[in-house]
């Protein structure tokens, strides 16, 4: 381990606000989010139904769940997020037909936690689970408003299906792009480690995470006999060190879908901290809303969810929290010039198609910019724009806004306010359980190998949100933090040789 190895580097809450940090080219993708809205809306208009066109959007949020996937597994991956979309439309077509706040709270409350859990579990990433709530409140709010539940969920299947073929546009152009791009990140984050005097665990880590990625990327498009994988190869032995003529056994993809949730169920790791943190939120916020006569409680549940869902970080979370509410206000005001604007028939589709293309441009990179435009989307696939007067639609989603928001900023103080602690040594003792397993197994069980990666990259997470809540109590626990990640990194690389393990590895992770 290198000599005082820092401490990972501390995000300023200004910075965390108001930056716009590079995504990378996505005017692509943000067409297809277009798309994905624009072909079937216009679809259902043509055929006679403008008034229920906007319910495509429902399924058409599975579009942005297949960004920067490899072409081979992209369709599938839309999919499956179109089908539970459509699950989370049906639960709250079911419960808006029963009218009934307290089934609003319960049913919203718990698509958010199980849509929180399987993310954080399986480490999926943006757009995150706030699609699977707002889905299950729109169609909930739609189906109270009238709307017939049958032709709303075709309606969702069938921009579901939209997301499915405009997902795979870019492959016509340029099949191979995702697992290059994930590549030559990893090959340049090779370069950074290896010309860093003395590298700190952060920078290893972010090596070894960038590598895993993109072999999983290969492994997603079958390209691990290609002049890539080659490439990738080149650049992990570069990595590890590794001297030998023969390689060792290349790595597996990322771990299976049970492994992922079933690692999960413990009460220190992040997404059951994550998700029963929400989950008690949620009922209080909902609830609140609901008690001050406020028509929509699951605004508030909303609200809660995007704080929250950021984890055991608070500086995020109060970040996210921040621009939840001013991009809601800035979101409404939106909403009430499109509605006072009142575009029907494909007009309407077409606006709410240019929404949707600035949610997927500002998705990854700002999410105060990004909620500007996903609250009239989801208030306008709702029906408010039907509701009558705006003013109040515009004041209670504020109002509602504003109580989740707060609620869920206050949680993180009194609900389980160390958990971060609890979390950050748990993944330290999944580090080591993991370690010892593959040394005793050896070095050609590519199976552990991945495994070791796996914890390598949540020990790193825990140790960035409890640098950000807890300063001195990480500084206090991070030298052996640190030296346990570099151990961890260590082994893996020892695996890329054919000389056998030694014995001393196993005292390094007792």
């Amino acid at each position: 381990m290198p000599p005082d190895d820092p401490l990972p580097r501390i995000a300023h809450p200004r910075a965390l606000l108001f930056a716009l940090p590079a995504a990378g080219r996505r005017w692509s993708a943000g067409l297809r989010a277009a798309a994905a809205v624009l072909l079937p809306g216009t679809v259902v208009v043509l055929v006679g139904h403008p008034t229920e066109a906007l319910f495509v959007t429902f399924g058409a949020f599975a579009v942005l769940y297949g960004e920067g996937r490899p072409y081979r597994v992209r369709a599938r991956v839309v999919l499956t997020a179109a089908a539970l979309l459509l699950a989370a439309a049906g639960l709250g077509a079911a419960v808006g037909t029963t009218g009934t706040q307290a089934g609003v709270v319960i049913v919203v409350t718990a698509v958010a936690v199980l849509a929180v859990y399987a993310v954080d579990a399986l480490r999926l990433g943006p757009p995150g689970a706030l699609f699977f709530a707002l889905v299950c409140g729109g169609a909930l709010i739609a189906t109270e408003g009238g709307a017939q539940p049958a032709t709303l969920l075709l309606c969702t299947a069938l921009g579901g299906a939209s997301s499915a073929v405009v997902s795979m546009a870019g492959a016509l152009a340029d099949r191979g792009k995702p697992e290059r791009a994930a590549v030559h990140k990893a090959v340049t984050a090779v370069d950074a480690f290896l010309t860093t005097e003395n590298p700190s665990a952060a920078t290893r880590h972010a090596a070894g995470s960038a590598i895993s990625a993109a072999w999983n990327a290969l492994h997603d498009a079958g390209q691990e006999q290609s002049t890539l994988a080659t490439t990738l190869i080149t650049a992990h032995r570069r990595f590890t060190a590794a001297t030998d003529d023969e390689a060792a056994t290349l790595p597996l993809p990322r771990p299976s879908v049970g492994y992922r949730l079933r690692r999960s169920a413990s009460l220190r790791s992040h997404a059951t901290v994550t998700a029963l943190r929400v989950g008690a939120t949620c009922v209080i916020a909902g609830t609140l809303s609901a008690s001050l006569g406020l028509a929509r409680p699951h605004w508030a549940i909303l609200s809660a969810l995007v704080v929250l869902q950021q984890g055991t970080d608070r500086l995020h979370a109060n970040v996210r929290g921040l621009q939840r509410f001013a991009g809601t206000a800035l979101g409404l005001a939106l909403f009430a010039a499109l509605s006072l604007l009142a575009p029907t028939g494909i007009a309407l589709v077409a606006a709410v198609a240019v929404l949707q293309f600035c949610i997927e441009l500002f998705v990854p990179r700002n999410y105060a910019v990004a909620v500007v435009f996903i609250t009239p989307v989801a208030l306008l696939a709702g029906g408010a724009a039907a509701a009558g007067a705006i003013g109040p639609v515009v004041r209670d989603r504020l109002v509602e806004t504003l109580i989740g928001v707060a609620l869920a900023v206050l949680a993180q103080y009194v609900l389980a306010p160390h958990a971060h602690r609890a979390t950050f040594h748990w993944t330290g003792s999944r580090v080591r359980t993991a370690a010892l397993t593959l040394l005793t197994a050896g070095p050609a069980a590519v199976e552990l190998r991945r495994d070791l990666q796996f914890e390598l990259e949540g020990t790193t997470r825990a140790a960035v949100d409890s640098a950000h809540n807890d300063l001195a109590w990480t500084r206090r626990h991070w030298p052996a933090h640190a030296e346990l990640v570099h151990r961890g990194y260590d082994l893996l690389a020892a695996c890329w040789s054919t000389t056998p393990l030694a014995p001393e590895w196993e005292q390094a992770f007792r």
